[in-house]
């Protein structure tokens, strides 16, 4: 029985995941696409093995191992995690929350609560940005949806920004894990690795193909996956997780702290 893949299907994800779609480890996992609080579901369901989680759901759920060395991260502005308001709003007494992806909705309430010392209603929503502000005074828009976003119509506010000028630290979004009570090959962590060299050597083609699908410039879309978004997990990534971690305790997000557990093979 193949090992089981659940991969976040939004541009940021792609190059991690165009190796098991596209490339050279085609046809070795089962994958399926799913958006990045969806991946969680199916690893806490049992529906898959591996999964590209967003990092806050690693708190909440028990029994993971992170592969090292990859994550999906910033250390500057990230363009696709927004916090939009209408021109000239000040007051921010409501959020409507994006609920694709579990991470950023933490993000933004402790960046709210903890650095700007508010504390609104916050709103699950659609992405559907129209919809968002005429229900709320700013609107959390992600990934794909957040792309779309024309910055000059808006007052807005990139969140691993604020985040990166706050801590001195990147900001991790997302990363692979797997369960501990699956059986794994010695190698997995090498394979990750070597899909995700192979996927950023892809950048052009893959920006190309998501061009067409987001109706977004296929030049725009390559500068995002090379400037904005950080593949790797290092040191500093790592002392930015942990410092995440902390203040989303401090506010309740999570019920624990639980220590990083990385991938040391079967």
């Amino acid at each position: 029985m193949k090992i089981r893949i659940s991969l976040v299907h939004f541009l940021n994800s792609a190059p991690l995941g165009w190796a098991f779609l596209h490339g050279p480890f085609r046809g070795q996992f089962d994958v399926v696409p799913a958006s990045p609080a969806k991946c969680a579901d199916q690893l806490a369901e049992g529906a898959a093995d591996i999964g590209l989680i967003p990092s806050i759901e690693y708190q909440r759920m028990p029994n993971l191992q992170i592969l090292p060395g990859i994550s999906i991260a910033s250390t500057g502005k990230v363009r696709s995690i927004l916090m939009v308001k209408p021109k000239g709003k000040r007051a921010i007494r409501s959020v409507a929350l994006d609920t694709s992806s579990r991470t950023s909705i933490a993000l933004t309430k402790v960046l709210l609560q903890r650095k700007m010392g508010i504390n609104p209603e916050y709103v699950p929503s659609s992405p559907d940005l129209a919809a968002m502000l005429q229900r709320c005074d700013a609107a959390l828009l992600i990934g794909d949806a957040a792309l779309q976003v024309p910055l000059e119509a808006y007052d807005v506010t990139d969140l691993a920004e604020e985040w990166v000028a706050w801590q001195q630290k990147p900001f991790v979004f997302a990363f692979w894990v797997c369960r501990n009570c699956v059986p794994v090959p010695n190698e997995l962590n090498a394979i990750f690795l070597e899909a995700k060299k192979w996927g950023l050597a892809k950048r052009d083609e893959i920006a190309a193909v998501y061009a067409r699908s987001l109706n977004l410039p296929a030049s725009f879309l390559e500068n995002y996956l090379r400037q904005n978004i950080d593949y790797d997990m290092g040191s500093d990534h790592v002392a930015g997780l942990e410092e995440f971690y902390q203040l989303a305790k401090q506010e309740n997000l999570i019920p624990e702290l639980r220590p990083l557990q990385f991938f040391a093979g079967p």
